[in-house]
């Protein structure tokens, strides 16, 4: 990118590289704390440990289209 002094393209990126992580780290702990709702369930039954488990699986599929569908 010429024009653009290295200093502030070097800011620059490492900003974005900041706000990728922190949205990153979001995202994961969301997610772990989602499947550790699931894990500390007291299930009786494997189908019921199942049953939650495609219950969170569709629930990610969903967020997945949404965002393949907005662009994001």
């Amino acid at each position: 990118m010429e024009g653009i002094d290295p200093k502030v393209l070097q800011k620059l990126r490492e900003k974005v590289q900041k706000e990728l992580a922190q949205r990153e780290r979001e995202c994961i702990e969301f997610w772990l704390s989602e499947i550790t709702k699931i894990y500390q369930k007291n299930h009786k039954t494997l189908e019921e440990l199942k049953s939650d488990l495609r219950f969170f699986i569709d629930k990610m599929k969903n967020r997945l289209e949404i965002l393949k569908t907005k662009g994001y």
